[in-house]
């Protein structure tokens, strides 16, 4: 337990010999058929039978602290934990910018302002702003790969929450030191990748007012989670779902395209487009998404399918194709998807529509507020292209990669993980098209009064009983109704 936790407890004059212990065995919410629950455990005997890599796209979610080492390095330690004979790589991993269309190498400057100010203001503060993804490739005993593209959007989040939220906010409730210091860390040019930066200084503390030395007005535990939770965290879904979404869009789209590209041998080749268009079953990929991370890959499918998605492998003409067919390529090969902390409830308040009943187009007399939003060539994707859309789409992918009808097929599914005393995590309903399967586990220290919402959060990753029900070397307890 560390030190704010353990003053946290204090001052609620929690005991802590009553605390009960961290990382309780996984919880299933049914009733549901578990033996027909997927897991990366058969994905990989499935690729070791065929003699196919499993590429795991890793996308963190809101409020991710940047770490050197990425945010999947507890899952893939975790993972090589378990697996006898795994072997981590050394070094750097390759890395891949996305770099095309309004991420490319002198592009125009986005023109996007907060409160009167520009978001960013200079070719170097955009460029520090690009997503990008790197490869880790796992070596296991039976000679296959395990390749991790950890990809990480957090870069275009800094600037607003660094200058704006964090600074300003330290003069409301009081500075939070680690993430000031975070923002004020000194600019390191990346040698390997000209024009991009390992860490960008988007805060100067003698320019902002020294907002280290601000009091601490906000009482100790509201300022930690109004720092940690709310505006480190949940600006986030506020930029991700509003007029930047087409900014997230675009950079996961692009790493999209770089993952499809990547092989187990270091190399990066076109061949994916060959394959997709002959439905060749070459990889599998499994998604691991933490929150606000699950929402943006399924964004990076064409806004305009919906429904009546119709599968087109033709040879890419247009960045838009390519970005296009390597969204229809990654996802056809998508069995499962697991979602850790899952805000889709949340989220998808946000992307509301007007139901059409009996197919009737509503009245152009109707107040236009009334009228289902549309996505244009260039704005928010998301309204009028719900999450449930996207996941019918995913399924007809699936349908068609697999050549089988969709009374003959399973559905693709989706683990979503929640820890009951996490603060940002929603329990996620029976969804038409998809299997839901959810599943709790305690990630943290915690009493019956309180439990540390930032380790509720983001521990799943260190949770062995995770990643061993991951792997199928646990089965998870069903959940009685009316009881626990």
């Amino acid at each position: 337990m560390d030190s704010k936790t353990l003053a946290i407890a204090a001052i609620l004059g929690i005991p802590l010999i009553g605390i009960c212990p961290a990382h309780a065995g996984v919880v299933a919410d049914g009733p549901q058929s578990f033996s027909q629950l997927s897991s990366l455990g058969k994905v990989l005997r499935n690729a070791e039978q065929n003699k196919q890599t499993v590429h795991i796209l890793y996308v963190h979610g809101m409020g991710y602290v940047p770490l050197d080492d990425g945010d999947s390095k507890s899952f893939r330690e975790g993972i090589c934990r378990l697996l006898p004979g795994c072997q981590l790589p050394s070094g750097r991993p390759p890395r891949d910018y996305a770099d095309k269309g309004r991420f490319a190498d002198k592009a125009p400057v986005p023109v996007y302002e907060y409160l009167g100010k520009p978001v960013w203001t200079d070719a170097p503060q955009w460029n520090a702003s690009a997503p990008y993804v790197d490869h880790y490739v796992l070596r296991l005993r039976n000679g296959g790969s395990i390749v991790v593209d950890d990809i990480n959007w957090w870069p275009l989040v800094l600037p607003l929450k660094c200058r704006v939220i964090m600074a300003d906010d330290a003069r409301l409730a009081g500075p939070d030191p680690a993430l000031i210091n975070l923002c004020a860390k000194a600019t390191t040019p990346d040698a390997r990748y000209s024009g991009r930066f390992l860490s960008y200084q988007w805060l100067n503390l003698k320019d902002a007012g020294n907002p280290q030395a601000r009091p601490k007005r906000g009482a100790l535990l509201n300022r930690t989670i109004k720092g940690s939770v709310l505006d480190w965290g949940f600006a986030d879904a506020m930029m991700a779902l509003g007029s930047m979404h087409d900014l997230f869009r675009e950079g996961m789209r692009q790493l999209f395209v770089k993952s499809a590209r990547f092989h187990a041998d270091g190399s990066s080749t076109d061949e994916w487009v060959q394959q997709a268009a002959r439905r060749a079953p070459d990889r599998e990929f499994i998604a691991v998404t933490h929150s606000l991370g699950s929402y943006l890959v399924f964004s990076t499918l064409n806004p305009d399918t919906g429904e009546t998605k119709t599968v087109n492998y033709k040879q890419p003409e247009t960045a838009a194709d390519r970005e296009d067919l390597a969204a229809q390529y990654i996802l056809a090969r998508t069995s499962l998807i697991y979602f850790f902390a899952n805000q889709v409830s949340l989220l998808e308040l946000a992307n509301l529509e007007l139901a059409n009943v009996g197919g009737e187009k509503p009245s152009p007399t109707e107040p236009a507020a009334s009228v289902p939003a549309t996505p244009g060539p260039s704005g928010n994707a998301m309204p009028g292209n719900s999450f449930v859309k996207q996941l019918k789409t995913w399924k007809t992918l699936r349908q068609d990669f697999t050549g089988k009808l969709p009374s003959t097929t399973s559905k693709p599914q989706f683990v979503a993980w929640s820890d009951p005393s996490d603060l940002l995590s929603w329990y996620v309903p029976a969804i038409e098209e998809t299997d839901v399967v959810n599943l709790y586990v305690r990630n943290s220290w915690w009493h019956w009064i309180f439990a540390d919402p930032t380790t509720a959060h983001d521990g799943y990753a260190n949770n062995l009983h995770v990643l061993r029900t991951m792997l199928d070397l646990e089965k998870p307890t069903e959940i009685k109704r009316g009881r626990e």
